[in-house]
């Protein structure tokens, strides 16, 4: 994963959780742009989500669109605005 997408190789064991408020709050840490596994997997299935829609030709620039969504409180936005609407 290193070579091809810049990012950290890591174990399942790095990135489990034990209850769904452990997950909520590993995805609260992640959308606050948190360094660390969790966040390295997210990297790499959105970037693999951008190749596949088009959206970039090149896996380490999807990456790093990926990331900007994150850091730049995007990511989060969506995450909000789609919990709003699953709870009308």
């Amino acid at each position: 994963m290193r070579e091809r997408l810049g990012l950290d190789v890591c174990r399942v064991s790095d990135i489990s959780v034990r209850s769904p408020s452990e997950s909520a709050e590993r995805i609260r840490r992640l959308l606050a742009a948190e360094q660390g596994p969790a966040r390295d997997i997210v990297l790499a299935n959105a970037a693999a989500a951008l190749v596949a829609a088009g959206r970039s030709e090149d896996p380490r620039k999807a990456v790093e669109m990926a990331a900007a969504a994150i850091d730049s409180g995007a990511a989060g936005k969506v995450l909000r605005r789609l919990v709003e609407f699953t709870r009308k």
